[in-house]
This record gives structure tokens, C-alpha cells and sequence, in this order.
């Protein structure tokens, strides 16, 4: 890495940072962190009668299983007892009216989302607000459906992988399963990574020229996971934090989980739009030295033939 490039990343950061500043971040995620827990159980709600639908009720519940799984376990227990219900008492047969209501509900938590984006790359490049909302039901009708198909591959490979093995037994080593075996620990870091990069894909706005998306990614799938496996810690050796809320010091496990997790979306979004400002800006910049290299050319021609 030269010189020239890390000069480049600190100019991102510190761009990212102050406009996560400039743009109220904490604000936002407070809002997005708010807006996730409104918008989380519908989400599960429409899941279970997708993958009931797609005649895949175990991967929907699979899928949700995962989403637990990258709580912590305190945030785990406060959601899963809502969460059996929701189970129990919905299937591919739900109401109509109540599986739109869960997806425009659902939509809510991709609305804040993409505020954050449209607040990091500025407002001029927003759609209408109605496109907006079509798009956000969108997003979460095919994330449902995505999410289902993606613990449908996941299910498969290893099945595949003995098939396999079953048929061509001297083609297939222990090397092979070994290596297989240490892959799938990439499976979850990497779902994450899709995921995420497919929400920055889908929810950035559509009149930016050449956005990254790459950063941001990276940045919020670090932060989703140091705040799954830090909080974890914290309250195992922070005993007294239910002696400080009560009953309600679940809830307040959670909110703390999406509001730290939302931080790391919105400073993503910001570290997109800063990385995107500067290629820009580099770009301007050659530009005009290329408009002026050709100002003195002309003048140094018209000189010459004087």
C-alpha cells in the first residue's frame, strides 16, 4: 500500500466521521434501532408463511434459528419466547390482510435504513417517496424469499457433498471433507457480508454516480459481530444491570443491541458516501488539470505560430 492510498483512507475516515456528525448519526441510529424492533417480528411473521408457501417451513425456521444465533444470549431469550408464538400461530395459510400489514410494517425498518443513505449521499439524490416505498416492500418480500433459498443451499451442500463422496469414494479424500469442514465456519461471517452488501446495494440512492458499497459492508458486518460477542461479555460480568431496569432490563438488552448495531450501519453508510465523495472529487480533480493542461497548450501553440 503506498503513500497515496493511505492517505486516501484517512481522508474517508475523517470525512465518514464528520459526517456522521454533521448528519446526526446518533440520531438516526436511535431512530433505525427503534424502528428494527417494530419491524423485526412481522419480518419473522412473513417469513414463516414464505417458507410455509414455498413449502420450506424447516429452512424459514432454520433462518430464524441463525437469527437468534448471532444475538447474544440474553438479547436471545427476550425474543424467542414471541418468537415460538409467532411460530405457532402462523403459517402459509395467514390472512391476507394481516401478511400485507406484516410487510408494510417490515418495510418500516428498511425506511430507516434507507434515510440513513439518503441523509449520508444527500437529499438530492432521493426518488420519490412513493418509489421509495415500493422498493421497501420489495426488499423485504425478496429478502424473505432469499433468506429461505439461501438455508435451502446451505442444507443442501452438505448433503450434496456426500452424495458425492458416496459415489466417487477414491476422488473424494479426508482433505476434502477436512477442508469442507473449516469452509462452513465461513458460512455465517459471510451470509452477513452478502446480506448487508445486497442492503447497501438495494438502498442506495439510484441517481449517485459510482457508489461504494464495499466499505460500509465490511465495517457494519465488524461491528454486528464485535457487539454480538462484546454485550455477551459485558452482561456475563455485569451482573447488576436487571437489578437496575427490572423487568424490563431484556428489553433494554435489545434496544441497546440494535441501537449499537444500527451505529455501525449508519457509519457505514457514511464511510460509502465519503469513499464515493473522494473518488469523485479525484476524478474533478483530473479534470481540470486535464482542461487546463490543454488552456497552456493552446496558449503555447498560439505563441509558437506568432
Amino acid at each position: 500500500m503506498t503513500m497515496s492510498d493511505l492517505n486516501r483512507h484517512k481522508r474517508a475516515w475523517k470525512r465518514a466521521l464528520s459526517l456522521f456528525f454533521g448528519n446526526h448519526g446518533m440520531s438516526a441510529a436511535g431512530n433505525m434501532a427503534f424502528l428494527t424492533m417494530l419491524s423485526l417480528f412481522p419480518f419473522i411473521i412473513f417469513l414463516v408463511a414464505v417458507s410455509g408457501f414455498m413449502g420450506q417451513s424447516e429452512r424459514g425456521l432454520e433462518a430464524i434459528a441463525y437469527m437468534l444465533s448471532i444475538l447474544p444470549p440474553e438479547v436471545s431469550k427476550v425474543v424467542d419466547g414471541p418468537i415460538r408464538g409467532i411460530i405457532k400461530n402462523t403459517g402459509a395459510e395467514i390472512l391476507t390482510g394481516s401478511i400485507l400489514f406484516a410487510i408494510w410494517t417490515a418495510g418500516n425498518g428498511v425506511e430507516a435504513a434507507r434515510e440513513v443513505l439518503i441523509k449520508a449521499f444527500g437529499k438530492e439524490h432521493a426518488r420519490a417517496i412513493w418509489i421509495r416505498r415500493l422498493e421497501s416492500l420489495g426488499v423485504v418480500v425478496f429478502g424473505a424469499i432469499a433468506i429461505v433459498l439461501a438455508m435451502s443451499i446451505q442444507v443442501l451442500g452438505p448433503a450434496i457433498l456426500k452424495a458425492i463422496t458416496s459415489l466417487f469414494p477414491d476422488a473424494m479424500s479426508d482433505g476434502i471433507n477436512t477442508a469442507w469442514k473449516y469452509l462452513s465456519l465461513l458460512v455465517s461471517p459471510s451470509v452477513l457480508m452478502l446480506g448487508l452488501y445486497l442492503v447497501f446495494l438495494a438502498l442506495t440512492p439510484r441517481k449517485v454516480q459510482k457508489p461504494y458499497r464495499l466499505p460500509g459492508t465490511i465495517l457494519s458486518v465488524l461491528v454486528l459481530m464485535a457487539t454480538a460477542r462484546g454485550l455477551s461479555v459485558y452482561l456475563k460480568y455485569a451482573g447488576n444491570y436487571d437489578v437496575t431496569y427490572g423487568s424490563l432490563a431484556g428489553v433494554v438488552v435489545m434496544q441497546l443491541f440494535c441501537f449499537l448495531v444500527s451505529l455501525g450501519f449508519v457509519l457505514g453508510a457514511e464511510l460509502n458516501a465519503a469513499y464515493t465523495f473522494d473518488e469523485a472529487d479525484r476524478e474533478e480533480g483530473k479534470k481540470r488539470a486535464a482542461r487546463q493542461a490543454d488552456k497552456e497548450d493552446a496558449a503555447s501553440e498560439a505563441k509558437t505560430e506568432a
